[in-house]
């Protein structure tokens, strides 16, 4: 990591492993229960420089990352976790330039790395039902900076997805298979699709779906993530681990063309 700290950055501060903020640095003290600092002094300082409190604490500061900010974004139902995200962004093959729509925009986590996935050269359109997440969303990405999201509010079952094409799609919503009539009018012919599938009782209706309308090379996982503890003479697995949080339902585009199928 290189550069040094600007005024008005976003900085993540570390005092251990659970006590973390992100904060801007402006001129308003920052205060805690180790003691307060002056933010302003870290202008002009390496990324990853320390500062110590008026109690003698020392709290560490770096740029935070988009898995920092995962921990720290605003939701109104639970959050995708990074787990799960990382995996549809590979299971969507997002690259830079991609045009990617998604329907159920929830924290917009997701939606954030998605565009980080396809960068300025490419778009995410996310579709949300509920005002009150889409108003979270958009406070949660702008803290980020990203321009390239466009918000639709509907209903995408009832409603269709916004005009366009999309590269791939991604269906995180209650009753996906009711939607994927709708996702024929914009997914192009070779086009990705993820679900994210709460319990194993939606999965056969998903995975019909998917068949009956032309879908191929259906495939369902699931990610189960535990964390190894690290300490000395204790190195062992984790009593504690995030176990199921969803399924991951992955296919490609492939109608029938003029009686012929379409092939890789």
């Amino acid at each position: 990591m290189s550069g040094t700290f600007k005024e008005n950055d976003l900085v993540l501060l570390v005092y251990d492993k659970k006590r973390r903020w992100i904060k801007k640095i402006t001129d308003k003290a920052f205060h805690t229960n180790y003691g307060h600092v002056n933010l302003m002094e870290l202008i002009g300082l390496p990324l990853g420089s320390s500062l110590q409190t008026n109690k003698g604490k020392w709290i560490k500061a770096t740029l935070p990352t988009l898995l920092d900010w995962f921990d720290f974004f605003e939701h109104k139902s639970q959050i995708i976790y990074a787990k799960d995200a990382a995996m549809i962004s590979l299971l969507l093959d997002a690259k830079p330039g991609d045009k990617i729509y998604e329907a159920g925009t929830g924290s917009g986590a997701l939606t954030s790395l998605l565009a980080r996935a396809v960068g300025d050269s490419g778009s995410i359109v996310t579709h949300e039902n509920r005002d009150d997440a889409q108003k979270v969303a958009i406070k949660n990405v702008e803290k980020l900076g990203l321009t390239n999201i466009e918000f639709i509010s509907c209903n995408v079952i009832e409603d269709g997805f916004a005009e366009g094409e999309a590269d791939s799609i991604i269906l995180d919503m209650g009753d996906p298979w009711l939607a994927i009539p709708r996702v024929m009018d914009i997914l192009k012919i070779g086009g990705r699709i993820v679900l994210f599938i709460p319990t194993f009782q939606q999965l056969e209706k998903a995975h019909d779906a998917l068949e009956e309308n032309q879908f191929k090379g259906i495939r369902t996982i699931e990610l189960i993530e535990r964390e190894i503890q690290m300490k000395k003479h204790a190195y062992r697995p984790s009593t504690r681990m995030i176990g199921h949080t969803g399924y991951l339902m992955s296919a490609t585009y492939h109608p029938l063309v003029k009686d012929k199928e379409i092939v890789d």
